[in-house]
């Protein structure tokens, strides 16, 4: 079988490569910023209204459905003192790094239809955390949006390779993590992981990307990498969005022992139960995604 970059070069690539995107600096500072328990809500307020783009899309973000604050929040202040810092530092994230990577159209992928499956896969984050006890609901929605940032990479600097393994997606009706196993000996979860260390990003974060088709190897925070792993089989049932391929995955045994979901009489999961309440979320969350996807309709 013909092989291309070798795993270690793949990594090599990932973590070097000159044109990969850094995090914008606000990004950077804040993250260093929540590191120290002394940070307050002023001194982060004061950080993201220093970028006016930035400021002007969490605010928007902030006074949409998906929050349901019931009064208007004017300022970065307000907003880091109503939704807390967990919230404004998984907004300002994603904002990030949706505009780091192009949003142009191909001939091969649909890369906004990639958003759509991505920002499901965070809203259905999200509402897993809520539904099942995981202490931070804005990181579960970061994991879930950030579960593929891998592919997108390959789309831009690994792009032979990415084509290739989009061909025989479709040639061959298997999974893009089968093809890209098969082909490269790395995934789009490694590379996503890779990615999310050279940008200093939370280790629980890594790992749900590194583990979101694999939770059961999650070591750090296995709950996590449960509900990333668990939000991408819904959205893929669910057909939100449209993320490489058309399998529609099994559901990792893990998520029984780790989240203790809603069953059907015959103890499987019931994931018309999930998939609907995911449905009710995305209405609710309609102006949220238009918002983070620049989207001026």
């Amino acid at each position: 079988m013909e092989r291309f970059f070798s795993r270690q070069e793949i990594r090599r690539i990932t973590r070097s490569i000159i044109n990969l995107p850094t995090l914008p600096t606000v990004v950077a500072k804040m993250l260093e910023m929540l590191d120290n328990p002394r940070t307050s809500a002023a001194q982060l307020g004061r950080l993201i209204s220093g970028d006016q783009v930035l400021t002007a899309k969490v605010l928007k973000l902030a006074n949409s459905a998906f929050y349901a604050f019931p009064q208007p929040i004017s300022t970065v202040n307000l907003a880091v003192v109503v939704l807390g810092f967990d919230v404004i530092k998984n907004l300002v994230i994603g904002i990030s790094v949706i505009e780091s990577f192009s949003k142009e159209a191909d001939g091969y992928f649909d890369v906004m239809r990639f958003w759509e499956h991505s920002i499901g896969c965070g809203v259905a984050g999200r509402m897993l955390a809520r539904m099942h006890g995981y202490r931070v609901s804005g990181e579960a929605f970061t994991a879930g949006l950030l579960h593929d940032i891998g592919k997108l990479v390959m789309r831009e600097h690994l792009r032979t390779e990415f084509l290739e393994v989009l061909e025989r997606v479709n040639q061959e009706g298997k999974s893009f993590l089968e093809v890209e196993e098969e082909l490269l000996g790395v995934t789009h979860a490694e590379i996503g992981s890779w990615l999310a260390e050279r940008w200093n990003f939370p280790a629980v974060l890594q790992e749900a990307i590194l583990c979101h088709h694999k939770p059961g190897e999650a070591k750090r925070e296995p709950m996590l990498a449960a509900i990333a792993h668990f939000a991408d089989v819904i959205c893929k049932h669910a057909e939100v969005g449209f993320s490489g391929d058309h399998v529609k995955p099994p559901l990792d045994d893990v998520v029984y022992e780790v989240l203790s979901p809603k069953l059907t009489e015959d103890g499987e999961v019931d994931l018309e139960f999930y998939i609907s309440e995911l449905r009710g979320e995305m209405e609710r969350a309609e102006g949220f995604v238009s918002t983070i996807l620049g989207r001026t309709s």
